[in-house]
């Protein structure tokens, strides 16, 4: 049965619990900001350069350029690399949004309505996401816009997620009394 009267949250988890959420947490938003300057790099977080780097088009910028234009050649994604690149990125996506809406359920610290919508949102804006990238290579260029802004919910939701776990975990290793 359930205790009504206690809450799971950092201020009840094993200071080795919390060393490794602290450490995971850090990991994650070292690899997540790295995989934000590849797609910088690649496409320069542009709806153009999105939709360039999926339909196989040239942009001026990024890449070591064809030795002529000095553009990186660009190819038009396959349904195979199409598929890859959903499986690969859906399933680890899954993981980091997993790992990281643990995390904000146990704090205390914004509400429970706030931290429902921080843990849904990236699951969802997820899904919108692979779904434009999907309609954007195979239906309309203009559908990079819909990838651009559910990808920088989602950018966003981690990184507040992210900000929430180490500052709850911070004031609970600090002592500091609850809100």
């Amino acid at each position: 049965m359930r205790d009504a009267g206690r809450q799971l949250t950092w201020w009840a988890a094993p200071a080795l619990l919390r060393t490794l959420a602290r450490w995971i947490t850090i990991v994650q938003i070292v690899g997540y900001t790295t995989s934000l300057v590849f797609v910088w790099r690649t496409t320069r977080m542009t709806p153009a350069g999105v939709a360039a780097r999926y339909r196989g088009e040239s942009l001026e910028f990024g890449g070591e350029g064809d030795g002529r234009t000095g553009r990186p050649m660009q190819f038009p994604k396959s349904l195979p690399e199409m598929l890859t690149i959903t499986h690969t990125h859906i399933l680890s996506m899954a993981v980091i949004f997993a790992l990281s809406g643990i995390g904000v359920a146990l704090c205390t610290w914004p509400p429970e309505r706030w931290r429902r919508l921080l843990i849904a949102e990236p699951f969802g804006a997820l899904l919108v996401s692979f779904a434009a990238m999907w309609l954007m290579r195979f239906v309309d260029s203009r559908f990079a816009w819909l990838l651009e802004a559910s990808s920088s919910l989602i950018a966003l939701t981690f990184y507040v997620q992210s900000y929430l776990i180490l500052r709850e975990l911070a004031r609970v290793d600090g002592g500091e009394e609850r809100a």
